[in-house]
């Protein structure tokens, strides 16, 4: 049996023991606030089709029946995105009308982006994942939603409204609140000065070549004469991934299995390389800021605040264990609770932050080639493209889709797809 006495407790004790209570108990609510919030992705029930949404489903076309059905079951949460692969399968496909509405209403919803209405209120809130607004999108996929209904004026012979949307595209690019100030699609420029020069207007079409050049000195400028576009798409679109602890991060990786990177033309007889004008990925990794950018900077900067409290508690509370034996063993137990709070710390900071929103426009391509010239090119049923990679060389790929437009004007656009959008 062990005779000694208890050790008597010193007023420097007690006091270190009162302080340790204190502190698991600041360690125990830290750790109950930041396990309210902690949940993974926000979920979404699919929604239930009225008679009307089924019967407008039913009307569609075979190929785009089953995305009006996610339209309508997914709602306004992805009514833009839904409508952007809508309307590029059907451009993909020759269907201009199909094309037409559903790019007219994603930029109609895309241009109330900064309006003052419960979405926007939302996205102001701290204890909101950003995956819950409605989409929207990133400027780049603003921006090529502008692309295609452009290209879809240029076929209708439309060039003030097909420049006027290229121009939109260009603005998209071009946020102030991304803190820039000049846009650099380059494919956007030129396919705005091309609209202004067929519109009879050589000084817009000026302006916008001059920019052109700037941004890619060697793209060839069309010639006044030159009547023919040709617009080449290549690869896959890039894809958002969420990054980081509590995966707040956006981040952006090239679009995968695929490796054609140069498109050459065989027509009547004739080749010719094109030029590569337009990195969709550069684009998207490029732009850094979006629609609610120094908002999501905000609630960011408050959490790293806060992770970094966190790690520093956490390192003071292993250098309290370590130097524990020094003074009898009560700050071995400080330390234990400072390692706690610490670790309560960054699960809070993880709470906070806005979880990234990884939705993306999957139909886009990974880049864009021109080419234009003077011609009648009435038929073009024997075209066939050939592909290479970065290095030149050739890629096993069979020739994707020509589509041929000309307008009343006897202008062409011709629009080529490596793969199926």
């Amino acid at each position: 049996m062990n005779s000694r006495k208890p050790r008597k407790m010193t007023s420097s004790t007690a006091n270190t023991a009162k302080q340790t209570v204190r502190l698991a108990g600041l360690a125990v609510v830290s750790l109950a606030v930041a396990a309210c919030g902690a949940t993974g992705p926000a979920t979404y029930q699919p929604l239930q089709l009225n008679q009307q949404e089924q019967s407008r489903v039913a009307e569609q076309p075979s190929y785009a029946q089953a995305q009006y059905q996610k339209l309508f079951a997914e709602g306004k949460r992805n009514e833009v995105l839904n409508r952007m692969e809508i309307g590029t399968a059907a451009f993909y496909r020759g269907d201009l009308d199909l094309a037409r509405e559903n790019f007219d209403a994603a930029l109609a919803v895309i241009e109330t982006v900064y309006a003052d209405n419960q979405a926007a209120l939302q996205a102001r809130s701290l204890w909101h994942e950003e995956g819950r607004k409605d989409f929207k999108g990133e400027p780049y996929e603003r921006a090529m939603a502008y692309y295609y209904r452009g290209l879809i004026y240029l076929a209708d012979g439309e060039y003030d409204n097909a420049r006027a949307s290229f121009i939109s595209g260009l603005l998209q690019d071009a946020f102030a609140e991304e803190e820039q100030n000049r846009a650099d699609f380059a494919v956007l420029l030129l396919l705005a000065g091309w609209s202004a020069q067929k519109m009879g207007s050589p000084g817009l079409a000026a302006e916008a070549y001059a920019e052109l050049q700037q941004l890619r000195p060697d793209i060839v400028i069309p010639d006044a004469n030159d009547n023919v576009l040709v617009l080449a798409e290549t690869g896959f679109a890039p894809r958002k991934l969420a990054d980081g602890m509590g995966h707040y991060e956006l981040v952006f990786r090239p679009g995968k299995n695929f490796t054609e990177k140069q498109v050459t033309l065989t027509m009547a007889g004739q080749t010719q390389q094109l030029a590569p004008i337009e990195s969709v990925y550069w684009q998207a990794t490029s732009r850094g800021g979006r629609p609610v950018d120094a908002i999501i900077e905000g609630k960011a900067s408050f959490a790293n605040t806060t992770a970094d409290i966190g790690a520093d508690l956490a390192k003071l509370g292993v250098a309290a264990r370590v130097w524990s034996p020094a003074v009898g063993g009560s700050s071995g137990q400080v330390g234990n609770t400072l390692a706690l709070i610490g670790v309560a710390s960054m699960a809070l900071s993880a709470n906070v932050k806005p979880r990234a929103d990884t939705r993306y426009w999957a139909s886009l391509p990974d880049a864009i080639h021109v080419s234009t010239f003077s011609g009648s090119p009435t038929d073009i049923s024997d075209w066939q493209a050939t592909y290479a990679d970065l290095d030149g060389q050739p890629v096993s790929l069979p020739s994707g889709v020509f589509r041929h437009y000309q307008d009343q004007r006897g202008n062409h656009l011709i629009w080529h797809s490596s793969r199926a959008r």
